[in-house]
């Protein structure tokens, strides 16, 4: 927001001599901070108004032109200048800017008089580029040539006076909550409160010189809780013209580009109060009905910016009885625009719930001072005022219209003031202040808050335009703000302290993090959403729960409109980032929420469900002298999830073949304790690589940090090791393929007796001299005692025992 200090001083008188960092500061202290203080004058010197009164061919330059000027001297006395020049706009009786001889332009040229192709020249007539002004902020037929001035402007004026850079603008930072800052009025009462002085509401009286708008518009609700309230007026006998001066300087100094006298007035209304509001051209009003309603599936609207915008059913429109006229809001349409044909104008202006602004103008990528406030909210109190504004406005500035009686005003459901009771006991212990009750009263009263006492209890009566304060906090920061942080004194707040601690989820995910890091991994954040084609790339089958994903009502891109429901997709996809960077060795992983709704749509906040999982490939060693570069294999991967379980206590565990889709079959396998599964990892599915456009072959793991947390972890018990040496055999086992090499471990566990103290496997045969279907596995079992030196008759028995259980199996020995 800007806001111009020569336009605030119409509101409340400044002391204009004084040095505008020293208010700004006050400002940005009372909460209503400046961002930036900027002077309009570009360092302009010389440079006045003057009439050109003939114009006659230059005798040796067909493209020049010899003008006579009638100006003032520095004196103040009227004196005639010749001006040589090859603009093609200028005629006689236009009021233009000339530079004197020694003036000054915006970039630091200086102009004296001399002579073009031997005409003396007493100085130049200058363009908006020469006054530092961006064409941005003229209308398009002012941005080339010559600027010219409006008809009666008296000569002699100062550039910097007449087009108000003489003007200091303050840039304001303001936050979403003071939506009542975003214009001239509201700002004003900073500057009044700050100046200890009263702000002046502008007088608003409209002279109803036209017909009844009784039958000649009219205007509906049907969206009634997007628009809450929606006014209209009817102006006729509307001459369209290039609004006044003053008008047009205060819209540039604001930021605005001044169009037409009708346009202008809109912007300088929501600028002065903070309304937005928009004219159609009422002869192109079908049925000269305004409809607020959504938008129909399917309808499109060409805006005033001339792109075609597709709708939906969630937006709210502005519409007549045949279509779309406007993006309710932000923008109006191109059919019912005011141009230099309108005759009759119906102005417009309406609250709209700011968040569906927000949607739709992120949705339709337009934004617009308009769009910007209607999101913060306007005040539903000043709708009315702004309607009348815009009229009183109009009539001044064009004369020759009309204002029909009477203001369609529908307001079904009128916004009722809040109230706020509070001590000023309260307000002090909030504050850890001292501050006077009736200091308090005297800066919300300022505030124009309505203030009731009733003994040591104020209410107070919060103002329309003040929907950020709600409860006793709120008055406190009002009250401090004022009074000046700078005057609080620092307090120690009095509290009952305790020892804070992570909750288990926390601690096991820290834990979880830090083991990863240690192990080699680089841990990655990604976004909470993702998209359904990541699900997709997994080969998960129809009917996957993981399908089952929360939509966005407002995503941040088309890429991810769904909450995330496995962190897979993310982890590839911050992969294939690094690949693309020719960083192709990498070992990363995350720690991070799932999220899993219960029903859809949402009756209830989802499950949050804790998870890591990694991904592991490309190179495990760098290439050296001593030694040869490896790939990541599966045993890397497998390692790193042993390692994290045995970290966390769970050593105990089923291990199975993954089945889940985006595996390598063969090449994966899953953890289960007591049936619930706490770990997959393996090898990425050829496929799901292809899918995924990765390089080489992937490994990634996945561990359910809920589950693990669901196992009760035994305490660590410690007991004596035998002092007596232990003996070992070893086993060759001939197995069918479809025994898993687990299977015969647990069988050898369960038969190897009470000196049986590990069994491990350390070699797979299959080929010559074994049976197709078959395969040789060897395994060494180690026995020790804890009274004394075995020998093979005590271990006999148990390795019998361990064959027969094999053979229920088909398996023998090799």
């Amino acid at each position: 927001m800007k806001a111009s200090l020569q336009w605030m001083n119409e509101y409340v008188p400044l002391d204009l001599n004084r040095p505008a960092q020293e208010l700004a500061d006050e400002l940005t202290q009372a909460g209503i901070p400046v961002e930036e203080v900027l002077s309009m004058d570009p360092g302009l010197k010389k440079i006045y108004t003057g009439k050109i009164v003939e114009i006659t061919k230059h005798p040796d330059a067909d493209k020049l032109q010899v003008c006579q000027v009638q100006c003032l001297s520095e004196e103040g006395e009227e004196i005639t200048k010749q001006i040589v020049t090859a603009a093609t706009n200028v005629a006689v009786g236009q009021i233009v800017p000339v530079a004197y001889h020694k003036s000054r332009l915006a970039d630091g040229t200086e102009i004296k008089k001399g002579k073009l192709r031997g005409v003396v020249s007493e100085g130049m007539f200058c363009s908006v580029a020469e006054f530092g002004i961006s064409s941005d902020l003229v209308r398009p037929e002012e941005a080339q040539g010559i600027y010219i001035f409006p008809e009666g402007t008296p000569i002699g004026l100062d550039i910097k006076e007449s087009l108000m850079l003489d003007d200091t603008v303050y840039e304001f930072e303001l936050t979403a909550n003071r939506a009542d800052c975003f214009s001239m009025v509201g700002l004003s009462r900073e500057f009044g409160i700050m100046t200890n002085q009263k702000a002046l509401f502008p007088v608003i009286m409209v002279n109803e010189t036209g017909a009844s708008i009784e039958g000649k518009a009219s205007v509906i609700i049907e969206a009634n809780d997007l628009c809450t309230r929606f006014t209209s007026r009817l102006v006729t006998n509307v001459t369209i013209e290039p609004s006044p001066l003053w008008m047009q300087n205060r819209l540039r100094n604001s930021g605005i580009r001044p169009i037409n006298n009708v346009v202008d007035v809109t912007n300088y209304v929501m600028l002065e109060l903070g309304q937005p509001m928009h004219a159609y051209d009422y002869d192109c009003v079908a049925d000269h009905t305004l409809i607020a309603r959504r938008a129909k599936a399917g309808e499109t609207l060409i805006t005033l910016d001339g792109n075609e915008r597709e709708l939906d059913e969630s937006m709210l429109i502005i519409a007549d009885t045949k279509g779309p006229i406007g993006v309710a809001g932000v923008m109006g349409g191109l059919t019912s625009e005011v141009t230099d044909k309108t005759t009759n104008v119906l102005f417009e202006a309406a609250v709209f719930n700011g968040p569906s602004i927000r949607r739709t103008s992120k949705a339709l990528g337009m934004r617009s001072e308009a769009s910007g406030r209607f999101e913060r909210g306007v005040n539903h109190k000043y709708t009315a005022y702004a309607i009348d504004r815009a009229a009183q406005l109009l009539q001044q500035i064009c004369p020759s219209c009309k204002v029909s009686v009477g203001v369609i005003d529908v307001y079904p459901e009128p916004v009722e003031q809040r109230t706020v009771t509070f001590t000023a006991e309260q307000i002090n212990d909030y504050l850890g202040t001292s501050i006077e009750k009736d200091r308090m009263i005297d800066i919300l009263t300022k505030l124009e808050f309505g203030i009731t006492k009733s003994g040591d209890t104020i209410e107070a009566l919060v103002p329309t335009w003040r929907d950020d304060v709600t409860g006793m906090p709120d008055i406190a920061e009002e009250v401090a703000r004022i009074v000046s942080y700078d005057n609080i004194a620092p307090t120690i707040p009095v509290a009952v302290l305790s020892s804070g601690g992570m909750t288990p989820k926390k601690a096991l995910t820290k834990e979880v993090t830090h083991y990863l890091a240690h192990a080699g991994l680089s841990q990655i954040i990604t976004f909470s959403f993702m998209h359904k084609d990541g699900l997709t790339n997994m080969m998960l089958p129809e009917g996957d729960s993981r399908y089952t994903a929360i939509p966005i009502l407002n995503p941040i891109s088309e890429e991810f409109p769904y909450m995330r429901t496995t962190l897979v997709p993310a982890v590839i996809e911050a992969a294939k980032r690094n690949i693309a960077q020719q960083n192709k060795d990498l070992w990363l992983f995350e720690t991070a929420n799932v999220y899993e709704p219960k029903a859809l749509p949402l009756t209830e906040v989802p499950h949050e469900r804790p998870m890591a999982c990694g991904i592991m490939m490309g190179k495990v060693t760098e290439a050296a002298w001593n030694q040869a570069q490896r790939d990541t294999d599966f045993y890397d991967v497998k390692g790193v999830v042993d390692g994290l379980l045995a970290k966390l206590g769970l050593t105990e565990f089923d291990i199975q073949p993954s089945t889940e889709s985006y595996y390598h079959p063969g090449v994966s396998a899953h953890y289960t304790i007591n049936g619930v599964t706490i770990a997959n990892y393996g090898e990425l599915h050829p496929q799901a690589v292809k899918n995924f456009d990765l390089p080489g072959k992937v490994y990634m793991f996945e561990i359910d940090l809920e589950a693990v947390l669901s196992i009760t972890v035994s305490a660590f018990r410690y007991k004596s090791f035998s002092k007596f040496p232990g003996t070992s055999r070893d086993l060759a086992i001939v197995a069918p393929v479809s025994v898993a090499s687990g299977e015969i471990i647990d069988l050898i566990k369960e038969n190897g007796g009470d000196y049986l103290e590990s069994v491990s496997i350390f070699d797979v045969y299959e080929g010559e001299h074994i049976e197709a279907g078959y395969r040789s596995l060897a395994y060494n079992l180690q026995f020790r005692s804890m009274e004394g030196t075995l020998n093979d008759e005590d271990i006999d028995g148990a390795i019998q025992a361990i064959i027969d259980a094999l053979a229920t199996k088909n398996c023998k020995l090799r």
